[in-house]
């Protein structure tokens, strides 16, 4: 491949490439779902920022401290000696997806001082000032400060002072230095539409986590938050807010290694893989049927190169069909499967959430019936265009619609697949301009108690993943589940593997590349690749 195209010029260089492999229908699709899109928007006005004031009262609860301001209260809770969540209220609750541990995990009962504005563990101390937070170590090192939050409508955001030495690491995946400081970020899962080099943000995997490193010591903070969001590391601070949800954060005191090995607890440790799936992966796009796929294994094992698995792309389906084989292209992918298999070749089929909206088309009609696609506020099914054309999209907030997407897992599996690569869960769509992706207003379940896209977008590529990996474990008991996703949030490493989808075959676009996988090693999704 050449350089990397730029703006402008590289958007435009992938509508060409689509409309040459899809059609122009496809460009017409993109053109019209950007102005309905642009319709759905929610529009609601900009509310000035308002501080919450200073704390009027503080009333001790079990393993902490509930601060009351003027309008908003404060709850912080010690979970351990060394995990402390502070959550402010009011907000809009979303079901805990990222934690692996109990949300309401038993209290850990610290020293209380200062007629209970200071609480203190072995491990972490904090303090409820006038002006905002202080929190040090067990040795009494200042770990952090940061300003009481402000408001504006849904939206919180709040200030960390950054000392001139201290180092931030993490914030998922990003094409950027590993040292965050002097960058902005953005918390959105986005495709950046095709290839992509230094500095692209967003990118398609957030976790807003960060690490503090500095002579004094470190910390960790998470904030368990999977709306809009962004952080400003530009001055002498930490500019970190949320367009929605619950503002809560959790910090871990400790050097690196530590606090971030405490992150995993909890939000998961990830699974123990096949053994196959450490090997040596063939993934690419362009191998477009059952021959062209042979001819690849062929020349690998006939040459006595290691090869463990082979990634079917999109070529493999009817006319991009989720949960269907082309038989004229792919005949009897089954026994080309299990070929494959005796010779310790493992297939991988690549999944897209999008189930083509066309009368007939069973997967559509079941979902139809089962009620378990995305909504527009109006009721009606909400449809995007992707590869087949347009689709519905199953709602992976809906413990039904999980489980029906795990139940269509069974054909693949019984017919030997060994795994899934999970692919436009940002969710992405095709769009002529504007954010590639669903309106903010589509409804979600988030388990019965309901709420909008700005909520479940980042949650999205992570619950496709959980009832993925549900599902094959369902489906197939007794195997170990290999699931590779484009896109997730915390909390993905307990379900599946990450990559980091289009770059440049390059040596700008392998510096960018290891940049996002040490980020998001550095963010607790440890099995990645590119």
């Amino acid at each position: 491949m050449g350089a990397p195209r730029k703006g402008l010029l590289k958007k435009l260089w992938n509508v060409v490439e689509t409309v040459a492999l899809l059609g122009p229908g496809v460009l017409l699709l993109a053109i019209q779902y950007a102005r309905r899109r642009d319709r759905w928007e929610p529009k609601a006005p900009f509310l000035p920022w308002q501080g919450v004031g200073k704390p009027l009262g503080l009333k001790a609860i079990p393993g902490g401290v509930r601060v009351r301001f003027q309008e908003v209260e404060l709850e912080a809770v010690f979970l351990g000696e060394d995990l402390l969540r502070l959550t402010w209220f009011p907000g809009e609750a979303v079901p805990p997806y990222a934690l692996a541990e109990a949300g309401e995990a038993s209290p850990f009962e610290p020293e209380r001082q200062e007629g209970g504005r200071l609480l203190r563990t072995p491990h972490l101390a904090l303090a409820v000032e006038e002006e905002g937070l202080t929190f040090w170590d067990g040795a009494g090192r200042l770990l952090r400060q940061e300003a009481y939050p402000e408001r504006s409508g849904r939206a919180w955001r709040h200030r960390v002072h950054l000392t001139p030495e201290e180092r931030v690491f993490g914030l998922g995946e990003r094409a950027y230095a590993l040292d965050r400081r002097g960058g902005v970020f953005r918390f959105w899962n986005q495709d950046p539409g095709g290839s992509y080099g230094p500095g692209e943000d967003p990118l398609y995997l957030s976790v807003p986590l960060w690490l503090s490193q500095k002579p004094e010591g470190g910390y960790l903070a998470f904030y368990e938050n999977p709306a809009d969001g962004f952080a400003d590391l530009r001055e002498g601070e930490a500019l970190v807010g949320f367009l929605g949800g619950t503002f809560r954060y959790y910090l871990i005191p400790g050097p690196l290694e530590e606090a971030l090995a405490r992150y995993v607890r909890l939000t998961g440790l990830p699974p123990l893989p096949p053994r196959w799936a450490l090997g040596f992966h063939y993934a690419r796009w362009g191998l477009r049927t059952r021959k062209e796929v042979e001819e690849v294994v062929e020349g690998f094992l006939k040459r006595d190169l290691p090869l463990k698995a082979v990634h079917l792309d999109i070529d493999y389906m009817r006319g991009y069909r989720v949960f269907t084989v082309d038989e004229k292209r792919f005949p009897d992918l089954g026994s080309m499967v299990r070929t494959f298999r005796e010779r310790g070749v493992h297939t991988v089929l690549i999944l897209d959430p999008g189930i083509k909206g066309e009368k007939g088309f069973s997967p559509y009609e079941e979902g139809l019936r089962e009620g378990v696609f995305c909504r527009l506020p109006s009721g009606e099914v909400f449809q995007g265009p992707v590869w087949p054309g347009l689709a519905a999209f199953p709602d992976f907030t809906d413990p039904k619609a999980r489980a029906w997407w795990g139940e269509k897992l069974k054909g693949f599996l019984e017919m030997g697949v060994s795994g899934f690569w999970l692919d436009m869960n940002e969710p992405a769509l095709f769009a002529a301009w504007g954010e590639p992706t669903f309106p903010k207003s589509v409804r979600h379940s988030l388990e019965g108690q309901g709420g909008d896209h700005l909520l479940a977008h980042n949650l999205y590529g992570l619950l496709m993943a959980r009832a993925s990996f549900e599902g094959f474990r369902e489906q197939a008991p007794l195997r170990r589940p290999f699931l590779l996703t484009r896109a997730g949030f915390a909390g993905v490493q307990r379900y599946a593997w990450a990559w980091t989808g289009d770059v440049e075959s390059t040596w700008e676009g392998l510096r960018t590349t290891l940049r996002a996988l040490l980020g998001l090693s550095l963010s607790g999704v440890y099995f990645v690749g590119s």
